[in-house]
């Protein structure tokens, strides 16, 4: 997975074949297509990896002490972001996107939404933290919030590694506004609770 994912970011992923990334790892071409069927999957591959890091530590690296549902989706958004740009750069992000939606039944496709939905569970866990202290109203469901945050998130994650000149600060700017509206419409009336 790391000479495939050097590989890429040296070349692009357009430039990239089975062929390289297999001689980079010294293995044989029918080896590498046989376990990753395609050069996607071999992109989706390193993904799945990076992400099960992202996992290990998105615990930690979310403070205990946010209070705040908007600001709990910020923090998370930022360190989904920056570790994300940290392994691979936008252009093969926008490829990693692309063949999820492809092939969305291929075994790594699979595997990457399924580390989706453990990302997705982390924001449920911290919306039940956040009911449990009062500052999130308890006659929500904090799967049906802690999913939906984490759905549009994601959907303004694909929107930043889809345009280049998009900044994290702007794309933090986005979130912010999104969620902001969202939580004045509702009957609660945002993390408060009331």
């Amino acid at each position: 997975m790391e000479e495939a994912r050097a590989l890429i970011l040296e070349q692009g992923y357009e430039a990239t074949t089975i062929e390289g990334i297999a001689a980079a790892a010294g293995l044989s071409g029918v080896t590498v297509h046989n376990y990753y069927g395609t050069k996607a999957g071999v992109l989706l591959a390193i993904v799945a990896e990076s992400d099960r890091k992202l996992l290990e530590k998105m615990g930690a690296a979310l403070s205990r002490d946010i209070d705040d549902l908007l600001e709990l989706l910020l923090s998370f958004a930022t360190i989904i972001r920056h570790h994300a740009v940290t392994n691979l750069n936008k252009p093969i992000w926008r490829q990693v996107v692309a063949a999820t939606i492809v092939d969305p039944d291929s075994r790594f496709a699979k595997t990457y939404h399924e580390l989706d939905h453990k990302l997705s569970m982390v924001l449920v866990r911290e919306v039940e933290r956040l009911q449990e202290a009062g500052r999130v109203s308890a006659d929500i469901s904090a799967i049906a919030v802690g999913k939906g945050l984490f759905h549009l998130q994601n959907t303004r994650f694909i929107q930043f590694v889809s345009l280049d000149d998009m900044t994290e600060e702007k794309a933090d700017e986005t979130l912010r506004r999104d969620v902001s509206a969202l939580l004045h419409a509702l009957p609660c009336r945002g993390s408060r609770g009331g």
